[in-house]
Formats: C-alpha cells, sequence, structure tokens
C-alpha cells in the first residue's frame, strides 16, 4: 500500500511540475513549444523509469499532453494509436497468442533443442537460439516466458543451485540475452524495428520491408547470440560439462505436449503462410503499397475467421497486450512531438558538437553507445527506441552524415538491454528464478552492450547501406 501512495504522489508531483513548469518564460535559446516540449520528456523518462502509473498509460498522457500544451493538434497526436505500426505489432501479438494456445512455439523451441546435444556449453546455446529464434516472430517477453521455465527444469534436473551454479547463471541470462536480440531479426519481433522503419520513411520516404531488413537483422541476431553465449560461458564457466539427462527433459516435454496434429498443425501451417507472406514484401510490394502491414492485416483476420483461424475472437480481446498499442503510440507521438517542436534538432545540435570532426564510423559508433545507454533511463526497448531514433536522424543531419544509417544503427542498439532485470521485462522474467544477482548481469551486460554497439555500427554503415543501395553520406 505504501508503495502504491509513494508512486500516486510521484505521479501527480511531476504532473504538477510539467503543468506548472510550462506555462512559465522559457529560457534563453528556448522557444515555447521546446521548452514544454522538454517537460513532457521529463515527465516520460520519470514515469517510465518509475513505473509509478502504468507504462502503457504514459503513452496516453504523453499524447494527451501534446495536445493540452499546444505542441500537436488532437487529430495529428491522437492519430499515432492508428499508425501503421500499430497493425504489425498487434498482428505479432495474435500470432504469438495463436502460436502459444496450440503450443507450437513450445514444440518448435524443443525441436530445436533436441538437436544441441547433451554438452552444457550446446544446451546453453541451443537454449538461446531457440530462444532468439521464437522471438523473431512473438514478442520477447512471450520468448521469456516460454523458455525460461524450460531451462528451469533442465537446470532442476542435475540439482543446479540457486545463486551458486554457474551453469545456472549463464543459462538464465543467456535466454533473457536472446530473447531481446532474436527480436532484431524481423520487423515483427520487437518495437524498436517497426519504430526505426517508420521514423526513417517518415523523414526520408525510404521504405524498408520486411525481408530486407531481415537480410541484416537476421545475421545480425544470429552473431549477437553466438557472441553473447561465447561471453557468457567464458564469464561463468559451467561446472558441469555434461547435462545427462538433458534429451530426457526434452523427450519428457515434447511426450506432454504430444505430437504435430490437429489444431497445432493448422496454427503452425498459418503461421508459416504469414510468414512467406511477409517475406514476399519485395515483390509484393511492387503492386500492393505497405504490403506488410496489409498482411499484418490479413495475419489478424485469417488467424480469428471462423473456420479457417485457429482462435476465437475472445482469445484474442482476453489475451492480446492491448497497452501495448498505446505504448508504442505514445513513443511515436513523442518522437512527433521532438520533430514539431525542432527540440530533437536542439538536442542533436548539442551532442553534434561531442561528435563533429570524427570519422564517419566513429559518429555513428558515438549514437549506436548512446542509445544502448539511453536503455538504463527508460527502462523499456520500446521508449528508448522513440527517443533514441528520431534523436540520431537529428544529430546525423548536424554531422552531413546519411540518417538512414543512423537511425537503424540507434534503433538497434536500443534493443541492447542487457544491464539490470529491470531494463526490459526478460531480464525480470529470468531474474526472478533466483540463479543470478544484478551484479552479475550487469558485469556481462556492460561488456555485450558495448561489442554489440559496435556491431550493430558495423551492420549499420557497411551491410545495410549495400543492401538499401545508400551511402553513408
Amino acid at each position: 500500500m505504501g508503495s502504491k501512495k509513494g508512486g500516486l504522489t510521484l505521479a501527480i508531483t511531476v504532473l504538477a511540475i510539467v503543468l506548472i513548469a510550462s506555462v512559465l518564460p522559457p529560457p534563453s535559446g528556448l522557444n515555447v513549444s521546446q521548452w514544454r516540449m522538454l517537460w513532457i520528456i521529463v515527465l516520460a523518462v520519470v514515469y517510465w523509469a518509475s513505473e509509478c502509473v502504468p507504462i502503457p498509460l504514459t503513452g496516453i498522457i504523453i499524447i494527451l499532453l501534446l495536445v493540452v500544451l499546444g505542441i500537436l493538434p488532437f487529430d495529428k497526436a491522437y492519430g499515432y494509436v492508428a499508425d501503421k505500426v500499430i497493425a504489425l505489432i498487434v498482428a505479432g501479438e495474435v500470432l504469438s497468442i495463436a502460436l502459444a494456445k496450440h503450443g507450437v512455439d513450445r514444440y518448435l523451441s524443443l525441436k530445436i533443442l533436441g538437436v544441441t546435444g547433451e554438452r552444457a556449453e550446446r544446451v546453453i546455446l541451443g537454449m538461446m537460439l531457440s530462444t532468439a529464434f521464437i522471438s523473431m516472430w512473438i514478442p520477447n517477453t512471450a520468448a521469456a516466458a516460454i523458455m525460461a521455465p524450460i531451462a528451469f527444469g533442465m537446470l532442476g534436473l542435475f540439482g543446479a543451485e540457486k545463486g551458486k551454479s554457474n551453469l545456472g547463471k549463464a543459462m538464465m541470462i543467456g535466454v533473457a540475452y536472446a530473447a531481446s536480440i532474436g527480436g532484431l531479426g524481423t520487423p515483427v519481433g520487437t518495437p524498436p524495428v517497426p519504430i526505426t522503419i517508420s521514423n526513417i520513411e517518415k523523414t526520408t520516404g525510404l521504405y524498408i520491408g520486411f525481408t530486407t531488413w531481415m537480410m541484416w537483422g537476421v545475421p545480425l541476431a544470429l552473431l549477437l547470440v553466438f557472441i553473447a553465449w561465447l561471453e557468457l560461458i567464458i564469464l561463468f564457466k559451467p561446472e558441469i560439462r555434461e547435462i545427462k539427462g538433458g534429451r530426457r527433459v526434452i523427450e519428457e516435454e515434447m511426450k506432454k505436449i504430444g505430437g504435430l496434429v490437429g489444431e497445432r498443425k493448422k496454427a503452425l501451417i498459418l503461421f508459416l503462410v504469414v510468414a512467406a507472406l511477409w517475406i514476399s514484401d519485395p515483390i509484393a510490394n511492387q503492386f500492393i503499397k505497405d504490403w506488410t502491414y496489409v498482411v499484418s492485416l490479413i495475419a489478424i483476420i485469417t488467424l480469428v475467421f471462423p473456420k479457417i483461424g485457429v482462435l476465437e475472437w475472445r482469445d484474442v480481446s482476453e489475451k492480446t497486450d492491448w497497452g501495448v498499442v498505446f505504448l508504442v503510440a505514445g513513443g511515436l507521438a513523442l518522437g512527433g512531438g521532438l520533430k514539431e517542436s525542432g527540440l530533437v534538432e536542439l538536442i542533436g545540435d548539442f551532442v553534434t558538437g561531442y561528435l563533429s570532426g570524427l570519422h564517419p564510423v566513429l559518429m555513428i559508433t558515438g549514437i549506436s553507445l548512446l542509445s544502448a545507454l539511453l536503455i538504463t533511463v527508460f527502462c523499456s526497448i520500446t521508449a528508448t527506441s522513440s527517443f533514441a531514433v528520431p534523436l540520431g536522424i537529428a544529430i546525423a543531419k548536424g554531422l552531413g552524415i546519411n540518417p538512414v544509417v543512423a537511425a537503424i544503427a540507434a534503433g538497434m542498439s536500443s534493443a541492447f538491454a542487457f544491464l539490470l532485470p529491470a531494463n526490459t521485462p526478460p531480464n525480470a522474467i529470468t531474474y526472478s528464478y533466483g540463479y543470478f544477482k544484478n551484479y552479475e548481469m550487469a558485469k556481462a551486460g556492460i561488456i555485450l552492450m558495448i561489442i554489440s554497439s559496435l556491431i550493430a555500427t558495423l551492420f549499420a554503415v557497411f551491410v545495410a547501406p549495400v543492401i538499401l543501395g545508400v551511402s553513408i553520406v
């Protein structure tokens, strides 16, 4: 009760400060819109970091303040709730519900684990690859929620002691990291990707299709999973080299869920059809604009359509995280307000002063590292990318480098929530099992965050531009 009262007090206090400060004359160098937008950012950071109000509610409050304080007109601010990115995110939610309801996600994960053998290092890698694969198609939170109990079952089989077992630390931290990394593989895997794509299209007019993103997203995700795995087994060298009975756990789990029959088979077929339609974007988009988003609506309809689909509308209405719609919409609106007020350019100019004169690759590296560090402020990859991508674009314009390259680097790096259990739900889910401590995740996370940011820079600078046919400057 005390914490709830404290949260309410903080929420009301911050809101009151923002409303009072916004009517005061702005300081030198800021106009009224920029001054008010700055205070909205303060509120967003405090609310998102402290969760003094539900995170999706913060998105709604941001939209409201943008309208009330005169930064965006109502139709434009609220219009972000119907942004085409939302269709992609909701489709991912509905698809994950369908896979979970019929056990397809667990079935596929166990099949992948079945080929890893019983050596401890390989089992950890198998867990991470399985988590990353399903995280490419369903929310990272759901991926972690699916894989963490399987990891827990394996660890319990040979008596890994909570808080002491290196194998337990590597396995559980690995599942959390893989859930965040895997989502970068496709535009439906994690909100930072569609947010990045949306910002690039609105700023430059360049459309990045589903398959086009996958051409660098999947290799990046696989490389980072392998690097994360290698780091974890070095930092937390498993005390047991071979997990005898690991395969038995998988076989027992497979028996529990049964074979690929009936509705499960139907759900898998529908999943493969939807994935194939998304992947056909480069060809289909020539005939139907925004094919990726059109397919998203088709997927929602098909999965729920009577006789054809595998869900009832009740499943969708009860199990979809509708809050993510307002979270993403609020983040997009925040980005829109930053651009409309000119504040993002002002912040960009400030950061540009520290990066100007450097080699373009070093500039992009700075943007990547800044985006990765912002997760510790926002404690939400969606909120981080909503702020970091427009900021990266503004910095790029000030430095004279291609904003597309900067946006991709910023978007990918904003998903590197590796430092603390509170940074993202997958971290919190695996932390709850008690196998590792805060400082142990931070020790592994700071190294992985730096390495991942550098690799994201290389992909953004040398791989993505070749695929997109653009230059770095």
